[in-house]
């Protein structure tokens, strides 16, 4: 089947989680949320079905246009409360992708943040967030956290200019990345390229359909230099490290954390971060355009993005658990594990008016280097409803 799933489907179940975990659970995964443990149906929490059952959240149609969207956006009106609607017939999909690791998944779990909702929420995994985003285009993932690259290369292939009316995604919210020096272009410290300019004519890695690629492009174009001006190699981050390492790619581009352990295992030297070109940097959490038509799934859309933030709060305040996973699990050095784990914290964000002009500026920036061929308007795919606060 095309949807990748490298795990048995009750890999990531709190069953199977590391012993360590379970045993010291009950010291620090936090009660479930009183308010919603009203309406309790049992989660699953393995795969959605290679079997091709998918979503089962509202059918593909248009959304009707609203006079709130003549700036682009979506800007409805307040989500439903919990009382109002019946949540126990949502049946919500997660695409969780690999392209961080095993940890990131398990972290979700051991938090503790998605026991006891009042609907049934499955966790299918892909190794990438291009496959995921293929996945629901295909109806069969309804909510995921993607790279603001991969939607604006996605809305630039489509067919038919993608509107407020027509985009089959909408973004509700944004995890904020916390990490101090951001993404990262990297060179071995014995490499004669010392600046940006120099990756003229170099082959540079980095995650397919990443914020890796943005600023890739970004830091070129400040240099004076073009994105046809390099050979750009996209694979996997676990496949652009060892490239890497091989010495088969001259740079590497990536966040910090997920080139911490090269700087142990070798001399390098940093030519160019994002923390130094003021560039926010964030995951959107996405979701089928069509689950928005239905007031039960915009409230199940509420209380995901909630606990999607008491997971980041979890991780903040239990690093040495979630440091020990990221060992177990994705074979991180102990000397490693704390850092990666501290630096890989988000908070999870409203739309705002600077992440849609963070995203449109992405756009603007690969259309004018060239890596799209038609510039789209990103605005549409913006939903502001959702109001963290409250």
């Amino acid at each position: 089947m095309w949807i990748q799933r490298r795990l048995h489907p009750k890999a990531f179940t709190r069953e199977r989680l590391p012993r360590i975990l379970r045993v010291r659970s009950r010291h620090f995964i936090r009660a479930p949320h009183r308010a919603f443990a009203l309406v309790v149906v049992a989660v699953a929490l393995g795969g959605a079905a290679c079997s091709g059952s998918g979503s089962s959240g509202p059918a593909s149609s248009s959304v009707a246009p609203t006079d709130s969207q003549a700036s682009g956006e979506t800007k409805p009106s307040a989500v439903p409360t919990t009382e109002s609607v019946d949540l126990s017939r949502v049946n919500l999909v997660f695409g969780a992708t690999t392209t961080r690791g095993k940890t990131r998944q398990a972290t979700r779990l051991a938090s503790g943040a998605f026991d006891n909702l009042p609907f049934t929420l499955k966790w299918p995994e892909f190794s990438s967030g291009d496959d995921a985003l293929a996945a629901m285009l295909a109806d069969r993932v309804d909510i995921q956290e993607a790279q603001p690259t991969a939607l604006v290369v996605l809305a630039a292939a489509a067919a038919t200019p993608w509107t407020a009316e027509s985009s089959p995604v909408k973004v509700v919210g944004a995890l904020r990345y916390g990490t101090p020096e951001g993404i990262q272009i990297v060179v071995p410290e014995g490499s004669p390229i010392r600046t940006v300019a120099d990756l003229r004519g170099k082959k540079v890695a980095y995650s397919r359909g990443s914020s890796s690629q943005y600023f890739l492009v970004l830091a070129l174009e400040k240099a004076g230099v073009t994105a046809s001006d390099v050979t750009a190699v996209k694979m996997t981050m676990s496949d652009a490290r060892a490239a890497f390492a091989a010495g088969s790619v001259d740079a590497i581009v990536a966040f910090d954390f997920n080139i911490l352990p090269l700087f142990r295992q070798e001399s390098l030297r940093v030519i160019a971060r994002s923390a130094d070109y003021d560039v926010p940097l964030y995951a959107l959490i996405t979701v089928r355009a069509t689950l928005l038509e239905d007031p039960a799934y915009v409230e199940a859309i509420r209380i995901m993005l909630r606990r999607m933030s008491d997971v980041e709060g979890w991780v903040s305040a239990n690093i040495d658990a979630a440091s020990r996973l990221k060992e177990e699990l994705d074979g991180v050095d102990p000397l490693d594990s704390e850092q990666i784990m501290r630096y890989s914290v988000s908070s999870v964000v409203p739309v705002s008016d600077e992440l849609i002009a963070s995203v449109v500026d992405q756009a603007k920036l690969f259309h004018a280097e060239g890596v799209i061929e038609r510039l789209p308007d990103i605005s549409v795919i913006f939903d502001r409803r959702y109001d963290l606060a409250s």
